[in-house]
């Protein structure tokens, strides 16, 4: 009998544990389908948003230094493609650079023209300020900060946010017009396609 009773207990535990297992794995499934669906309706929302921009007026805002390199081999042709899809009476493009050591003035100066030649509104400020006279320069305002060494230095935050006003300005300068903006683009020092911001123009990329 004590047997009999040890291999019913045994029996008893192996089942239960399968029908553990069993469950777990369906908690599993269940989960994965739950996170697949909703990544899914996350991103046939944001394709629709995206593929919207085609159809609303767009200002679009680049902040640069020392990217001559991405500027001439992908970010130029990749913005006429999208300033095309947009269309040139809905979009403004607003670009401030300074203290680049390359070649970057020269290249944004080329999309200055084509900009020009594809009707495009925009503003192009190459600002011959440098780095190095930004912390020269006598500190003042809340743009800088006394480090554990003693020394005073320029804080990156709002020296970033001075140089994101600027290419900003030309917005709020058109604050009081008639025209709106639906959507504002900020596409700095990275590599971006077409296809990615307008899904609905994949076939011009």
């Amino acid at each position: 009998m004590p047997l009999l009773r040890l291999g019913r207990r045994r029996l008893w535990r192996m089942v239960s544990l399968r029908r553990l297992l069993t469950a777990l794995v369906l908690f599993s499934i269940f989960s994965i389908a739950e996170v697949m669906s909703v990544h899914s309706a996350l991103s046939r929302a944001a394709l629709e948003e995206a593929g919207n921009l085609a159809q609303q007026k767009v200002f679009v805002v680049g902040i640069h230094w020392n990217n001559e390199e991405i500027l001439r081999d992908h970010w130029i042709p990749a913005l006429l493609a999208l300033t095309k899809e947009i269309g040139p009476q809905n979009v403004f493009v607003s670009v401030y650079e300074s203290g680049s050591w390359d070649d970057t003035k020269g290249v944004l100066k080329l999309l200055d023209r084509l900009l020009e030649d594809h009707g495009i509104p925009r503003r192009i400020v190459l600002d011959e300020t440098t780095h190095l006279d930004e912390i020269s320069r006598s500190p003042s305002g809340d743009g800088w900060v006394k480090t554990p060494r003693g020394e005073t230095e320029l804080r990156r935050i709002p020296y970033l946010a001075r140089s994101r006003n600027v290419a900003m300005q030309p917005l709020y300068d058109m604050q009081n017009t008639t025209l709106v903006f639906d959507k504002i683009l900020f596409l700095n020092d990275v590599i971006f396609r077409v296809r990615s911001l307008l899904p609905v123009a994949q076939k011009s990329c």
